[in-house]
């Protein structure tokens, strides 16, 4: 049964686990963006055929704008009493470990396919691996790692905050002052340098984020309302914008009333989930399914296109009889069975290994540290 409690201020700012829902939340939006890449984008964008489309699936791709609104919750929530050090080594430890392997993953699956470059792949993950490739004159190893970008740059702004001692005592004041750059750069100045470092496209979902969790520690102020209806009319405005490219690029939209509507959903299930303290019984499946979300985020896409691919340019040609049981719905099957068993694996035989591995790490590199400056 959910139970729904108000967290005392003290209490929230000692909570050193997950929130409960939050999980549950996190794998909606995992599932949202796997549905609207397998069975919407694929299929629109030619990869699949064309009537494997699900329009309704459209809307999954909004679950990216749900991470981002719960990426604003959780950050805030993880650097609530932390040292600026604290907070950016357990970030470290929750993207870059699991980004790298993941990465080196996907290289094997697209490696194996036939007419691609294994030259160029690996170049192509290493400048990803730094999250930032644009920088040095190179795309994306993976079309989704985009969204991990923004995250990361999401982070290094709240750590550069706390360097200066202000994101703490002044994070509404912050955020107030993102949300006038945000709306000067979106609605005027259009410039994709100051978008790429304060992601004014994607501003308000991180910002509501920060708010909703702000409100679960205090009363809600009309500073409070206002700077939420602020990131509201931002998350809206990136849903106009996806729609009009969806639109312009494969002749399908959606009505304006209705992505305000799916914003506002959006918005209000964060919150809930915020609100909800426990699941009951089955938090142990919610949970393992939450710590899946990432990794089966960073494979789910290109595992799809593998499997449709490897079919159509190899296995059909050199094995006709696999055409005969395997079509292209299957292969979503077969697409969704690797992801899932994958992440799976990896989250229940290594996930923790490698984050204690990670923080001897950090423990062997505090002792050096320390031992240098006795004898300095």
């Amino acid at each position: 049964m959910l139970r729904i409690k108000k967290y005392a201020p003290e209490d929230l700012m000692k909570t050193t686990t997950r929130i409960e829902a939050l999980d549950g939340l996190r794998f909606m939006a995992f599932m949202m963006v796997m549905l609207y890449h397998y069975l919407f984008a694929g299929p629109v964008s030619g990869f699949l055929p064309k009537e494997l489309t699900i329009n309704a699936f459209y809307f999954g791709d909004f679950g990216v704008d749900l991470f981002f609104l719960i990426s604003g919750f959780v950050i805030s929530l993880s650097s609530d009493g932390r040292t600026p050090l604290a907070f950016i080594k357990s970030r470290i430890n929750r993207i870059v470990p699991t980004f790298v392997i993941f990465g080196f993953i996907v290289l094997i699956f697209s490696v194996s396919l036939p007419m691609v470059d294994l030259r160029e792949r690996l170049i192509s993950l290493f400048y990803s691996f730094t999250f930032f490739p644009q920088a040095f004159g190179h795309h994306f190893f993976s079309d989704i790692y985009w969204t991990i970008q923004k995250e990361v740059t999401f982070y290094l702004l709240v750590f550069a905050m706390m360097l200066l001692n202000v994101w703490s005592d002044y994070k509404k004041q912050i955020c107030f002052a993102w949300i006038l750059i945000a709306y000067i750069n979106q609605f005027i100045l259009h410039s994709s340098a100051i978008d790429y470092i304060f992601i004014t496209e994607h501003a308000g979902h991180f910002i509501a984020g920060v708010i909703i969790y702000d409100v679960r520690k205090n009363k809600a102020s009309p500073f409070d309302i206002a700077l939420i209806i602020l990131s509201v009319v931002l998350i809206y405005n990136r849903m106009i914008g996806f729609n009009s490219y969806i639109n312009g690029s494969f002749g399908y939209s959606v009505s304006d009333a209705s992505l305000l509507l799916t914003c506002i959903a959006l918005v209000a299930l964060t919150w809930c989930a915020s609100n909800v303290s426990e699941v009951g019984r089955f938090y142990g499946v919610v949970k393992f399914l939450g710590a899946m979300t990432y990794p089966l985020y960073l494979i789910h896409a290109d595992i799809g296109f593998w499997s449709h691919a490897m079919f159509e340019r190899k296995w059909w040609a050199d094995y006709p009889v696999t055409k005969s049981f395997v079509n292209y719905e299957v292969t979503v099957v077969i697409a969704v069975l690797i992801s899932f068993s994958i992440a799976a694996l990896y989250i229940k035989f290594f996930d923790k290994k490698i984050t204690q591995a990670f923080n001897k790490l950090w423990d062997a590199f505090g002792f050096l540290a320390h031992k240098k400056n006795i004898n300095g």
